[in-house]
Order: C-alpha cells, then structure tokens, then sequence
C-alpha cells in the first residue's frame, strides 16, 4: 500500500521528469547515451521537444533556448590516429561525397553531400583546401559549405578543446538553410558538437549530439533517424569503416 502514491506520482510525472536529459562527457560527467563497448553498434539516443523543454543542456555545450530535437550517439572504435589527426581528418569536409549515410526518408545509402568546401572568403565566392593541422587550433574556426540533395548550406566549425588525450568541435548553420520555399533552419538552429576521448592505445571513445532549436521549422524534428545516420556516418568515416555498411543505425 505505501508504494500506491508513489506510483501515482510517477504517473503524473512528465516524460521529460523520467527521462535522463542528454548529458555530453563535460566536466567529467558520465554521458548518456553510455558508450557503447568497441566493435559493437553505437548507442543511440533522442529527445523531443516535450522531453527537453526546461531542460538545462550542459554548459560547454553553448546551447541556450528551446529545442525541437536532440539525437545523441556514443560509440567507442578503435585508431591508430593521434588526436590532431583525427580532428585534421573531421574537417576534410572535401572527402564528405564519398561518406554515405542512410536516408531512412529515401531508404537508400546517400552522401552526406555531392559538394562541400572550406570557404576562402566571406562572401563565400572563393574556396580553399581543407584545413592543416595549423589551422585547427583551440579557438580556431572555418566556415564551409555543403551541397546537399535539397538545400546548399553553410557551417561555421570551432575547436573548442584539443589535447594529445581530448578532442571537441562544435559546428552551427551560419545563414538560413531553405528547403524550396521554408526556411527549415534559421542561422544556428542546427548545432552539433563532437567529443573524441582517449579510452586507451589505439582506442577513442566518441560521443556526437546534434540539436534542432526553436528557430526551425516544425517539420523538422520529424527525422530523427537521418540525424542519426548522419553521425554514425562520421563515426564510420573516423573509425576509418566503411560507411554504407549494413546494417544501417536506424533503419526507419
């Protein structure tokens, strides 16, 4: 009997109140999703706006205001790569055609662009080769731009913290990113953040959480499964994997 209003709370509870909030590995916290073990699928997780409304995100993050949707996932794989070559290797974003990721939307293997390119200028009317090891350091920042199937975007990437031990890069939509005739994101509405830990010799624990904010439209936090492709695909691609293997993170 003691247990009767207990459980009668728990069922009044919001979802948001049960559910551990996405939780990157700042300040030593544990992250959620956990990593999952080497050579294993990575954990995967998402969040919808009910779930994340009053939410604090964590504060290395920079993230401030409502989200749509947050999808998260950890992983650990194996690499023989330093940390500066790892992070060198994220922003190749010219090698980005040949990474595939799974449309659950299409249900086919796509590229998570057919064209992507440091920008060389401001305007954006000039490009450049991807960024040397020199231009990657802790507050450091390039603006590139991808070609997708629907849409030409452009991102800014900051380092954030680099060490022989600890990698972490943030990437935020710079202008507004049009879908036809709907702006789906405004400037930084889509935001992502890449850890990369030292686990031990030749393994790297990875954790990517990417964020849909407020200043988007509503049909966007209907592809949770996309957002999740795309970054095992970057998993796949760091891990040096190839990424249209079967079977795909989420399928659907």
């Amino acid at each position: 009997m003691r247990l009767a209003p207990a459980l009668a709370l728990l069922v009044l509870l919001p979802r948001a109140a049960l559910a551990a909030p996405p939780t990157p590995p700042c300040g030593g916290q544990v992250p959620v999703p956990a990593y999952a073990p080497a050579a294993s699928a990575p954990a995967v997780a998402t969040w919808s706006a009910a779930e994340l409304h009053g939410v604090a995100l964590a504060p290395c993050l920079g993230w401030t205001g409502e989200s749509r949707l947050i999808v998260a996932v950890a992983a650990t794989f194996r690499s023989t790569l330093t940390a500066d070559q790892l992070l060198q290797r994220l922003a190749a974003v010219s090698a980005y055609p040949s990474v595939k990721y799974w449309s659950a939307t299409r249900q086919a293997w796509r590229p998570l662009a057919s064209q992507a390119a440091v920008l060389a200028t401001p305007d954006g009317t000039a490009t450049r080769s991807d960024p040397s090891a020199d231009d990657l350091k802790v507050g450091r920042e390039i603006t590139y731009t991808e070609h997708g199937e629907l849409a030409v975007t452009t991102h800014r990437l900051r380092v954030v913290e680099l060490s022989a031990d600890r990698v972490m890069v943030t990437v935020e939509n710079t202008r507004p990113i049009r879908i036809l005739v709907v702006t789906a994101f405004e400037p930084g509405a889509l935001q992502l953040a890449t850890f990369i830990d030292r686990a031990g010799p030749d393994l790297w624990n990875l954790y990517e959480i990417t964020r849909v904010g407020a200043a988007s439209s509503a049909m966007t936090a209907d592809h949770r499964a996309s957002y999740a492709n795309r970054l095992d695909a970057i998993r796949r691609y760091l891990a040096d994997l190839p990424t249209d293997r079967d079977p795909p993170l989420m399928p659907r």
